[in-house]
């Protein structure tokens, strides 16, 4: 006969021994569960660990109700100029509430916690976290140590669902005609078990294996959807057809993608126009089409009605093209049989700009490498990378004439004025029909992709994460991520108020012109990382009384209270 069911739990102790050797000693709630006949774990507490060699277990500390801040305390005071602003900034972009609708409630408190720590510490290091937490409130109200950052980085890692899904989320947010920009940038890294660190090309320059992060950033809502990482030897040509499926997996309606010359080629403008895919990329001067573009559009771009009216610096013309593609085909339709090629027509719009400013810049450059080669000639010098050989046998004429056959070394001025035939000109392909400075300005808006790269490597610790494993790193990634969905929001936002600030509308009295020109000088002159140190001065003390409890807040002046008020933190 079976013995009746209690119903009562039991607590039993469970050890788990990791690959450093340590033993983790957890305390398990177990219940028998009638329906499914089955016991079920109810709840596990880490209890203790014992080190390698040793018998006796060492007990953890007792997890604190209210972080490192004395519950029982009669008197606390922490900062919240600036953890306001963090606060507010995550509720009012909805960063918060998609983290908690993609993850558990411990984990989403503890990535806004870490992203705000970046933000506020302008990307301090993670081991000084725990003290920082002793004077700044966050969402998750324990320490943060080590071990529990480097959990939750290898957990998140690992959870592909959850990350997508927060991809998804913001993508839903997105404004009705994204224009998405698609650039890489590289993190160099130190450690050996990073399998993708490779060496590739490393734009910081520091001799490091890289890890290439991959990242779709939307130009017109100035904000960060998604990112991806793949080995750092894995050249930048070859990555749109994943850019492609994620697009598909975001959902991203008709989007146009705005690269530069790095993923320009003819496979990658076919897989896009195969796709329906609409795009705008660079295209270097030297392609034929691109070529072509410009010499029929020379005189165009002289006459006053192609000065760009936000830029005169720039005149700008457009023509249009046929351009024939052909790829293999992988599986036979249509009646054209696998392995065999396709061939298929699309209407190019091709952009063609003149920039009094670049042609002085490219100008300037040739001539400065010009006369270094020459020197380096006259000098004997013979190693010479394969494009400065390319240059010295179009550009320079080396002859060994007069008495005692010196070196003379000279200038071939055709080919120096061919080279300087295309200086100043850049050209934009793209398969959609758009206004011709509505393209500039477009393909303009995806520089903001790289201020993001260089927010991501200073502003958030990600220049070279000191991580061992691929998992903790993507988790890392991604936390540095939320921190810039933060910051990309904090400075949208920062920037509106300015545009408003100063302006006589009949309705603001003298006074309070005054005082937002003065708000306005002052923002001008801070960087967001300004901005936070100022506010963080801003502290709350709350003393517990035989009255009741008394708080008060430092006193701000009249042009910090505008500028909250504005930003939305504070209410007027």
């Amino acid at each position: 006969m079976a013995r009746p069911f209690s119903g009562k739990p039991h607590v039993g102790e469970n050890r788990i021994t990791r690959k450093n050797g340590i033993t983790y000693v957890y305390e398990r709630t177990t219940q028998y569960d009638p329906e499914t006949r089955k016991t079920m774990t109810t709840s596990t507490r880490l209890i203790g660990k014992i080190l390698p060699g040793e018998t006796e277990m060492v007990a953890t500390r007792r997890r604190k109700p209210n972080g490192y801040r004395k519950a029982e305390g009669l008197a606390t005071r922490r900062h919240v100029g600036m953890t306001d602003i963090l606060e507010w900034a995550g509720r009012e972009s909805r960063i918060d509430h998609d983290l908690q609708a993609c993850f558990s409630t411990g984990d989403a408190a503890k990535i806004q916690s870490i992203a705000r720590y970046w933000l506020g510490t302008d990307g301090n290091t993670l081991p000084r976290l725990e003290g920082w937490q002793l004077t700044h409130e966050l969402p998750y109200p324990y320490g943060i140590s080590e071990d529990v950052y480097g959990e939750l980085f290898k957990s998140l890692g690992q959870d592909e669902s959850g990350i997508q899904g927060f991809f998804t989320a913001r993508d839903g947010r997105l404004s009705t005609r994204p224009v998405i920009a698609y650039d890489s940038t590289t993190i160099s890294t130190c450690s050996q078990n990073q399998h993708e660190a490779r060496r590739g090309f490393n734009k910081d320059r520091d001799g490091l294996d890289t890890i290439k992060l991959l990242t779709l950033y939307s130009v017109r809502d100035d904000e960060p959807i998604a990112y991806a990482k793949q080995p750092g030897t894995v050249p930048d040509v070859v990555c749109i057809d994943n850019a492609i499926e994620q697009f598909k997996c975001l959902g991203i309606d008709r989007p146009l993608v705005a690269t530069d010359t790095g993923y320009c080629s003819e496979r990658n403008l076919c897989e896009l126009c195969r796709r329906n895919m609409k795009f705008l990329t660079l295209v270097d001067t030297d392609v034929k089409m691109a070529g072509t573009a410009v010499d029929a559009l020379r005189e165009a771009l002289e006459s006053m009605g192609a000065v760009c009216p936000f830029d005169c610096h720039v005149s700008g013309a457009m023509m249009t093209a046929m351009h024939e593609f052909s790829f293999r085909r992988e599986r036979s339709r249509n009646g054209i049989a696998a392995v065999e090629i396709e061939k298929f027509s699309r209407r190019l719009y091709l952009y063609v700009f003149k920039s009094s400013e670049l042609k002085d810049e490219h100008e300037l450059a040739f001539r400065k490498k010009l006369m270094e080669l020459k020197r380096q000639v006259e000098e004997g010098v013979t190693d010479f990378t394969e494009a400065a050989r390319e240059r010295i046998a179009k550009c320079l004429v080396c002859s060994r004439a007069g008495r005692g056959g010196g070196l003379h070394v000279s200038f071939n001025e055709e080919a120096c004025a061919k080279a300087r035939e295309y200086f100043g000109y850049f050209v934009l392909a793209s398969n959609a029909p758009l206004a011709v400075f509505e393209a500039l300005e477009d393909y303009r808006m995806r520089e903001r992709i790289e201020e993001l790269f260089q927010d991501e490597k200073g502003s958030v610790d990600g220049r070279r994460p000191r991580i061992w494993h691929p998992d903790a790193l993507r988790g890392r990634m991604f936390v540095q991520f939320i921190a810039l969905c933060y910051r990309c929001f904090i400075v949208k936002k920062v920037k509106a108020v300015k545009e408003t600030l100063g302006k006589d509308d009949g309705k603001k009295t003298a006074k309070r012109l005054e005082l937002e020109k003065g708000l306005l000088n002052w923002l001008k002159q801070r960087s967001l990382a300004q901005i936070f140190d100022w506010f963080d001065c801003l502290e709350e003390t709350t003393v517990k009384t035989g009255a009741g409890v008394r708080r008060w807040t430092t006193e701000s002046v009249a042009r910090d209270r505008l500028f909250l008020e504005l930003l939305g933190v504070a209410k007027s």
